[in-house]
């Protein structure tokens, strides 16, 4: 029993020694540790949030570019345009978003593709892809409010548009041209403001 008792007591002695020593070379106190880690983790929420920002880049190129050639009346080259939108619409990785944006991204992207099929679809008919920018924008600009966009982006807004009910389209520029009255009035609306 004086065996089992010395061999129990070695190996509390050595393991109390162990635990000294590997404490006691250690420079660092409680609130050093927090730190550290919280550090971490903001490093970690600014990439993803960069991640997420950059998601849209495809996206926004393309809706700029369909929405100009709407501005310039082109109709085939905003049907071309609406198609590389929707490619792009497809091909968002939404993976950074909660369960709640994720869903809300979801129910955006299936409406701005229908919408940026029927631009497509229409390349005889820019008053009918011009009807279909009206709810385009809206899911647009709901996206950027959800995601986040490292480009600067404007609210601009058309009185005349959507049969004098008026609407909106987002654009990347700080000064109004028109896709909605395209030549005929390209400086009709107003800059609401910058989407954040």
């Amino acid at each position: 029993m004086k065996k089992v008792n010395l061999k129990v007591m070695s190996v509390l002695v050595a393991g109390g020694f162990f635990v000294f020593t590997s404490c006691a070379g250690s420079d660092s106190t409680p609130t050093e540790k927090p730190t550290e880690v919280k550090e971490q983790v903001n490093t970690s929420s600014q990439k993803e949030e960069v991640k997420k920002k950059d998601n849209l880049s495809l996206i926004l190129s393309s809706y700029f570019e369909m929405s100009d050639n709407l501005t310039n009346d082109s109709a085939a080259d905003a049907a071309k345009s609406s198609e590389k939108l929707r490619i792009a619409l497809k091909d968002f990785q939404g993976a950074d978003l909660s369960n709640k944006e994720y869903k809300e991204v979801d129910e955006i992207m299936k409406s701005s593709i229908e919408h940026a099929e029927h631009i497509t679809e229409n390349a005889g008919d820019i008053h009918h892809q011009r009807e279909h920018l009206v709810l385009l924008s809206l899911d647009i600009k709901d996206l950027i409010e959800i995601v986040g966009t490292d480009q600067k982006v404007y609210e601009a807004y058309c009185p005349m548009a959507n049969n004098n009910k008026g609407a909106i389209w987002v654009t990347n520029k700080n000064e109004v041209n028109n896709p909605f009255m395209g030549q005929s009035m390209p400086k009709c609306g107003k800059i609401n403001g910058e989407i954040k």
